[in-house]
């Protein structure tokens, strides 16, 4: 299939490999966005060819890629780092007021382009998992694969449970979409309580984004520290604060599983937090189903004695029986109508 375009170089056939952004971006270049725009400034030649639009796919294995005259070759092997972020660290690449990143603590050997997979604020602390296999992050941080985040909170004070629930309810509304197995829900449990201090456990499992400092501040219970613990079945073990490793071969595979595990099915809740029922269709004497119009109570409690109850239709027994064909019904004698004569009585005569 040779889709259409107005460009006038000869790549715009999506058979003959990938996308060029994508194919720099895995090669270590910079961002698919920022590749991109390396297109539009006629900054990447293919086979000698000067590349002034998109869409453009190309083969990295046999075309020759040029980016500003040099050879890019093909993509880097996957790279998946686990990294305990201190405090005070930016979860970016790209920082424009030019604080230190989490990729500034990372120096691997493959002198590879990495990228934080998930956002950990400036605050927080704990662990980042970093790699440059955008399809594998993709598939840890978006809502749909539900894969878990735990975080450890530190709250100032010793919290009841009334005020636990509180926690609960800001950070996790009733309205957010939840799972049919409680099991699988977003949920806030106290791990200690001492005489200045409770630490408390948060499992994101939704996949859903949350501003837990904020949401905190807001209701009146501000932390004293945040840190991350583990994505879905990656714990953080046997890593210092600022330091780094790759993942074990049995942490991987966890990991994968986790994140390429099936999707299930999620249903909305009504406002009470409770699922709704299915609706059961109403039936008449005949068998047929019909809508009930006065089945939805009214909110007005009032206005209720002023509704004409729904009565289903009546099959008449007298009901007469079609007729055969051929046979003419039989004629039902009709009675006279009864009229009483009304006379005056006879005047008699003296």
């Amino acid at each position: 299939m040779k889709r259409r375009s107005s460009t006038a170089h000869p790549f715009t056939d999506d058979r003959r490999g990938e996308r060029i952004q994508k194919v720099l971006a895995q090669a270590g270049v910079a961002s698919r966005r920022e590749c991109e725009e390396l297109v539009a400034q006629a900054r990447v030649r293919v086979n000698g060819i000067i590349l002034d639009a998109l869409p453009a796919w190309v083969n990295a294995e046999k075309d020759k890629i040029e980016v500003d005259g040099r050879v890019i070759r093909g993509a880097d092997p996957h790279v998946y780092i686990m990294l305990h972020k201190p405090k005070g660290i930016v979860c970016t690449n790209v920082d424009p007021d030019g604080r230190r990143r989490v990729i500034d603590l990372v120096q691997h050997p493959l002198q590879t382009r990495l990228f934080p997979v998930g956002r950990l604020e400036i605050d927080a602390s704990g662990l980042v998992l970093m790699t440059n296999d955008g399809e594998f992050a993709n598939r840890l941080t978006h809502p749909r694969y539900e894969v878990s985040k735990t975080f450890e909170l530190v709250v100032a004070g010793r919290l009841d449970d009334a005020a636990v629930a509180t926690i609960e309810a800001a950070l996790f509304p009733i309205k957010r979409s939840m799972s049919m197995d409680p099991e699988k829900r977003s949920r806030v449990t106290v791990l200690n309580r001492e005489l200045g201090r409770t630490t408390l456990l948060m499992e994101i499992r939704d996949g859903k984004n949350t501003e837990i400092r904020l949401t905190m501040l807001r209701i009146g219970y501000p932390l004293k520290r945040l840190r991350q613990t583990a994505i879905g079945p990656l714990q953080l073990r046997g890593v210092t604060v600022g330091a780094w490793r790759e993942l074990s071969v049995a942490e991987f595979s966890s990991l994968r599983k986790a994140a390429y595990k099936p999707t299930t099915a999620r249903t909305r809740p009504d406002e009470r937090g409770e699922e709704e029922p299915a609706a059961q269709p109403a039936t008449t004497t005949a068998g047929k189903t019909f809508t009930r119009p006065f089945e939805k109570s009214l909110s007005n409690p009032a206005a209720k004695k002023f509704t004409r109850p729904f009565a289903p239709p009546v099959t008449r027994p007298f009901a007469k029986p079609a007729p055969q064909s051929g046979v003419k019904p039989a004629m039902r004698p009709v009675a006279k109508p009864f009229i009483k004569r009304i006379t005056k009585p006879k005047r008699q005569r003296p």
